[in-house]
């Protein structure tokens, strides 16, 4: 089998699209489209319905996809191995992560080990709890880090970063003094939410439906920056990790509330992989090297916590 062929085929799957994979691999749509017709001649089947509104896989499509998403897999691995084996610890580590660690942790994490292995680079997609999890099951992450971890039967999880759900408020708020409150009356006020394939949300709806608590957000986004932006705008209560919004919390923007609910506190961050999937050294290195920082930066989020209560709440010593 051609691999350059498969490489095409893959990418057009992914994209839905022969144009939209031209642009993105800067090779010519006719170009792709032959080495897609020479794939099927070669296979005896239809690959893709084309239409005119993009492409389709067909039964056989969807099966090649599915096990060319392993096979580009291995040839990743293959060519860690082989720099490794030249002792230049190159390589690109793909990794797909939630939204949560891209403001501080993530891109500190990452320029520290690119001080020590400069040869290594990275391919970094944000997305949701959920399209994370499809994004390692796809194999098209090496790693994954992901909120609230449950079991599946193609991943698993080897490393875990304590990371308690907090809700923030604006500084001028009412609930900015450290009054007690309970989720259900802080639902009472106006709240914003990211949308259901996030953790966050997964887990606000699942305690407040046991607390009979209504969740009504003023609005729903898939980005959490536009739901920081739009909770400082509007005085809404906004719910993140601490480490997510250092900058707002040393700047008095945001102030932790009060919240009394337990549930919350038990919250991990953790670095998940396909289920039996070897990594490249690269990646084993870099997973090792974030695990060992976990503890390190818990203590940052519970000083950034605690100094912010200090200075806001009223009865706070």
């Amino acid at each position: 089998m051609n691999l350059n062929a498969l490489r095409y085929f893959l990418e057009v799957a992914k994209c839905k699209s022969i144009r939209r994979a031209s642009e993105r691999l800067h090779v010519a749509a006719s170009a792709i489209s032959r080495q897609i017709s020479a794939l099927e001649h070669e296979l005896d089947c239809v690959l893709l319905d084309r239409r005119s509104d993009g492409v389709r896989l067909t039964e056989a499509g969807e099966r090649l996809w599915a096990h060319g998403l392993k096979i580009e897999a291995q040839l990743h691995l293959v060519q860690s191995d082989i720099d490794d084996l030249r002792a230049l610890h190159r390589g690109e580590i793909r990794i797909t992560t939630v939204e949560g660690i891209t403001e501080n942790f993530l891109p500190r994490i990452l320029t520290e080990f690119n001080e020590a292995y400069p040869d290594v680079t990275f391919e970094i997609v944000v997305a949701s709890r959920d399209e994370t999890v499809d994004a390692l099951d796809r194999y098209q992450a090496d790693i994954g880090f992901v909120y609230d971890f449950s079991n599946h039967h193609a991943l698993e999880a080897f490393a875990h970063y304590h990371q308690p759900l907090k809700a923030f408020v604006p500084s001028k708020h009412t609930l900015a003094d450290g009054r007690p409150i309970e989720l259900p009356e802080l639902m009472g006020y106006d709240h914003v939410l990211p949308d259901s394939s996030f953790g966050i949300s997964q887990l606000i709806k699942r305690i407040a439906k046991k607390q009979k608590a209504q969740v009504a957000p003023k609005t729903i986004s898939n980005k959490l920056q536009f739901l920081r932006s739009y909770a400082l705008l509007n005085n809404a209560v906004f719910f993140v990790p601490a480490q997510a919004v250092y900058s707002e919390i040393n700047a008095d923007v945001l102030v932790p509330v009060n919240l009394q609910c337990s549930a919350f506190d038990h919250r991990h961050l953790s670095i998940a992989r396909r289920r039996q999937r070897a990594l490249s050294p690269a990646a084993e290195l870099f997973a090792k090297f974030a695990e060992d920082r976990f503890s390190e930066w818990e203590e940052k989020d519970e000083a950034a916590l605690k100094a912010a209560r200090k200075r806001w709440w009223i009865n706070e010593d």
